[in-house]
């Protein structure tokens, strides 16, 4: 009986299309139908409304599929059709190969349908199927980006909120024409008090933080914010060109590059300028003057203007790795003093950019202490082979376990292996009995011989797929070896070599959490390393990527 998998997926773009619970329905009747069986945790939903057909990697349900059809854990899987797996031709085809490799087949309920790449012909009529759901897709999204475009010429909504304006539906009778913006008085004092403050010279910083301590309420940033006043908000804000009446709609566009949406800048004679004087918040006199102060800030010898495609990379170890075990905020590296002598130190970003309203954790400890301690646990805890070999005990489990499922039980195929012998052996005795008939006889022994070779392949992989994941897993115990002592040695080379090497044994972030110790305040570091990243970057970073993790460690580390 074959094991089932199901892929469901309702695309933002699609929304009025078939819903996730008739999906899940009609998947289920479908392999119902065929006798199939189906776990709970087979059943890959896409849930995120944001789950566009074009994007390949921020859908974790179709990852997680994947990954379960490379470790041998269905047979099966079934979708509504080829826009589930996605809309990008040539992306969705290697989605289809890569299940083909698992040696999973695929169905499609809404057609009844089997898809089979066995041939070059079965090849390109899937193609041109995933072209045509390339195509719907690029046909909504053009529709759906010429009727924003015409309501930002008209001065209407056509995005999201803004700090200081309501969004206001204009409504006639019960149908809802268009949404315009509204003043909100109160915030609206809130921007002109940036404004202000900025102009006459004060910093991005002091004014967070000052914000954040009188407790005002900051913009929302949906799942992104934090609840609080952070620098970038206010730098965003008073570039808002609608703040001086004037709406300024698609300075950016929205593509797929390498699987997944970025944005792009478009030219400045494609953006769509519309004056607007009834959202002015700020008057020009305010509003340049502000700008005036931004271009001073980045023309002077710390500003921004000095650096380039984003700033130099960072010389620190732990640099966007670390994170603030009180707030969870990122540990930023600040300059600090031992008695005299100028060093670098680890401290709350969120603490020093937002205020003690925000994160009262205002501990600072050298950074160089602090990557000495992770680079030694690394070394001496994680980098150890009695570790890497742990790891690959459990891949040889695993993979020892998919080579039993994929081939059935040993003794269903024997026992059908000796069915057809027997019945093949009759046939031929009827043939040589000689008979009026002997053209049907002929062509059953045929079908029996097919057959028999089938369970005969079974049977031989059966019996030494054991053989064959042995020597795989003694080849990587051999590569491992060689590769744990390359990589200590990257510890003891330069903070970006051993940075990058945090960066892919770790299970999430480094925690920094304050503690009193007996000669003082003190870092308590937690650090989390995962057995599957560790074997990957032990016999090679891209063989088991996909492979589910075996779990991780998680010591506490003093600085």
């Amino acid at each position: 009986m074959n094991r089932a998998a199901v892929y469901l997926r309702r695309s933002k773009e699609e929304h009025q299309m078939d819903s996730l619970d008739v999906q899940t329905d009609k998947a289920r009747e479908f392999v119902e139908s065929h006798d199939w069986t189906l776990d709970p945790s087979r059943e890959f939903v896409e849930r995120e409304r944001e789950a566009s057909r074009a994007e390949f990697q921020k859908r974790p349900a179709l990852i997680s599929m994947l990954n379960a059809a490379a470790a041998g854990q269905y047979d099966v899987l079934v979708v509504r059709d080829e826009s589930r797996l996605g809309g990008d031709m040539l992306r969705t085809g290697l989605v289809m190969e890569e299940l083909r490799d698992a040696g999973v087949r695929l169905f499609y309920y809404h057609t009844n349908e089997e898809v089979r790449l066995d041939t070059a012909v079965d090849k390109f009529v899937h193609a041109a199927r995933n072209f045509a759901s390339e195509l719907e897709r690029e046909k909504i999204s053009g529709r759906t980006f010429e009727h924003l475009a015409w309501k930002a010429k008209q001065g209407f909504v056509a995005g999201g909120k803004v700090f200081g304006y309501d969004n206001v539906e204009i409504v006639q009778g019960e149908r809802r024409l268009h949404v315009e913006r509204k003043v909100n008085e109160a915030q609206a004092k809130i921007i002109v008090e940036i404004f202000a403050r900025y102009a006459k010279g004060e910093g991005l910083r002091t004014i967070a933080k000052a914000l954040n301590a009188q407790g005002v309420t900051p913009p929302t940033a949906g799942k992104r914010g934090t609840g609080s006043w952070s620098t970038s908000a206010l730098y965003s804000m008073l570039r808002n060109d609608k703040y001086r009446g004037v709406s300024v709609w698609g300075k950016f566009e929205k593509m797929y590059r390498r699987g997944t949406r970025v944005r792009v800048r478009r030219p400045e004679c494609e953006w769509i300028t519309v004056q607007a004087e009834q959202l002015r918040i700020v008057s020009d006199e305010l509003w340049f003057g502000a700008h005036a102060q931004m271009r001073r800030h980045k023309d002077s010898p710390n500003g921004k203007g000095r650096k380039k495609n984003g700033g130099a990379p960072t010389r620190h170890m732990l640099s966007g790795i670390g994170k603030c075990g009180k707030c969870g905020g990122p540990m930023m590296v600040a300059s600090g003093k031992d008695g005299q002598k100028p060093i670098k130190v680890y401290a709350c970003a969120y603490h020093r950019n937002r205020g003690e309203t925000v994160c009262d954790n205002k501990l600072r400890r050298p950074a160089d202490v602090a990557n000495h301690v992770v680079a030694t646990w690394l070394r001496t805890e994680v980098l150890r082979e009695e570790v890497v070999l742990a790891a690959l005990d459990e891949v040889r489990r695993r993979l020892a376990e998919g080579a039993k499922t994929k081939v059935g039980g040993l003794p269903e195929l024997e026992k059908e292996a000796r069915k057809l012998r027997s019945e093949i052996a009759n046939l031929v005795n009827a043939v040589a009995g000689g008979g009026d008939q002997p053209a049907p006889l002929v062509q059953a022994i045929a079908e029996r011989n097919d057959k028999l070779a089938a369970i005969e392949s079974k049977l031989q992989s059966a019996k030494t797929a054991p053989e064959a994941v042995e020597r795989e897993v003694r080849r990587m115990e051999d590569e491992a070896k060689k590769r744990v002592d390359d990589l200590r040695r990257v510890l003891e080379r330069n903070p970006e070599e051993c940075r990058a090497l945090l960066n892919l044994v770790l299970d999430g972030p480094v925690t920094f959490t304050p503690k009193e110790r007996p000669e003082g305040p003190r870092y308590e570091v937690h650090a989390r390393a995962s057995k599957r990243k560790i074997l990957a970057a032990a016999t090679g970073p891209a063989r088991f990527t996909n492979q589910a993790s075996p779990g991780g460690f998680e010591p506490p580390l003093a600085t």
